[in-house]
């Protein structure tokens, strides 16, 4: 059985993470430079400039006027949306690894999800500055799981199947640790090391699991969207997910009603972003 460190070598060999979204992560917010540079690093990749040009033709954002060019789409969009656009237009070829049912359905969709529902709960918690960025992060805190299921896909179908078959009982990263004596979380925070994430992201992905109290702002926000989402039908809503939820949403003052649940399960499926998921 691989040691981490054996897993961190295997894992400085894999690419899964698009250089250009690194680079682009890396900028800095509305400058002059970075809006020429962000104009630079998309207009070189061909397939991600029809991407971009197709999301914002998309009625969610074209307003009945189309347009032609990616410096269009920068001025019409603004700087952070059109970041968090790259993101999402780069989100299959990370998750590629994983193009089978059980990992779409489960990692795939809860990774959306969390990516747009983190978005709008930056909005609602006086977090605007970093609602592009909580978009980002959210879309990257199953990266764990898309790793261990590049090293080793036939095992990461086992954990998967067990953990879609236990019903409420067995958290996946408990069936993670049995069979590549390493939790998804732990890898997260290697890989995205080693491919040099911002150092924001790193930081969200170590607290991940620390207590509630321990969590910086944004860590803590990202927290409540993966277990919001999930309540919500994207991914798996076990047992301890609940008791859990119900911590954040004290902590937040959240009434967890059906009509709270329903308006935020409206918001992300009707969100331009996660339209636009549906249809890489």
């Amino acid at each position: 059985m691989p040691t981490i460190e054996e897993y961190v070598n295997q894992i400085r060999d894999l690419a899964i993470i698009p250089p250009v979204l690194v680079s682009v992560l890396s900028l800095p917010d509305n400058t002059d430079l970075s809006f020429e540079k962000l104009e630079n690093m998309v207009q070189s990749d061909q397939v991600l400039v029809a991407r971009m040009l197709k999301l914002a033709n998309s009625p969610f954002y074209s307003r009945g006027n189309r347009v032609s060019g990616i410096r269009q789409v920068i001025t019409r969009l603004g700087f952070r949306t059109v970041r968090s656009m790259v993101a999402i237009a780069l989100a299959d070829s990370i998750f590629m690894h994983g193009n089978y049912r059980k990992f779409k359905d489960e990692v795939w969709s809860h990774s959306i999800a969390t990516g747009v529902a983190s978005h709008y709960l930056a909005h609602d918690y006086n977090m605007k500055d970093q609602e592009d960025f909580a978009l980002v992060a959210g879309l990257l805190l199953d990266l764990g799981k898309v790793v261990l299921n590049s090293l080793d896909r036939k095992k990461y179908i086992e954990v998967l199947t067990e953990y879609l078959q236990e019903g409420q009982t067995k958290p996946i990263e408990e069936i993670e640790e049995r069979l590549f004596q390493v939790r998804s979380e732990v890898i997260a925070v290697e890989a995205a090391r080693i491919w040099q994430l911002p150092a924001a992201v790193i930081e969200i992905l170590e607290q991940r699991p620390q207590k509630i109290e321990e969590q910086k702002d944004l860590s803590r926000l990202l927290n409540l969207a993966d277990l919001l989402v999930r309540k919500l039908g994207f991914g798996r809503f076990q047992a301890h997910h609940e008791s859990e939820l119900d911590i954040y949403a004290e902590f937040y003052g959240i009434d967890l009603n059906d009509q709270y649940l329903q308006a935020k399960k409206k918001q992300i499926e009707s969100d331009g972003l996660y339209q636009f998921c549906l249809s890489l």
